[in-house]
């Protein structure tokens, strides 16, 4: 009895181990709604900042939202697709400061053009 309670509990862990990994390979580069969903609740994707300078939004809704899919980088330069939401529609040209988990963008704030990393300036800008 025991040996089985034992076998299924380091069954399920392997399960699950494969499941959050191959959701790590999944949501590294996509951007979309899932993606977001999957990189928040995985606890294997780290929380970390990531720059956009930016353009012309994707769509407005009626009530003013504006929705943007745009290429950011990290500090180190490495760069991914990334979308997210303004509460109205954002300057273009501007810089951003996105907090993010991975696909899933928790809050942004506008940052100087000399406060971002150099590394990723050059991809963004």
């Amino acid at each position: 009895m025991l040996k089985g309670l034992i076998k299924g509990a380091v069954g399920v862990t392997l399960i699950l181990g494969v499941l959050m990994g191959g959701a790590l390979v999944f949501s590294d580069d996509a951007s979309g709604e899932f993606a977001q969903i999957v990189d928040r609740l995985n606890p294997l994707v780290k929380e970390g900042n990531v720059y956009v300078k930016t353009a012309q939004p994707l769509e407005v809704n009626g009530y003013g939202t504006a929705h943007y899919r745009q290429v950011a980088a990290d500090e180190k330069g490495n760069k991914r697709t990334i979308e997210f939401s303004g509460m109205s529609k954002l300057k273009q040209g501007h810089y951003l400061k996105l907090e993010n988990k991975g696909a899933f963008v928790k809050t942004y704030e506008e940052v100087q053009k000399e406060e971002i990393p150099k590394a990723a300036l050059a991809v963004i800008d």
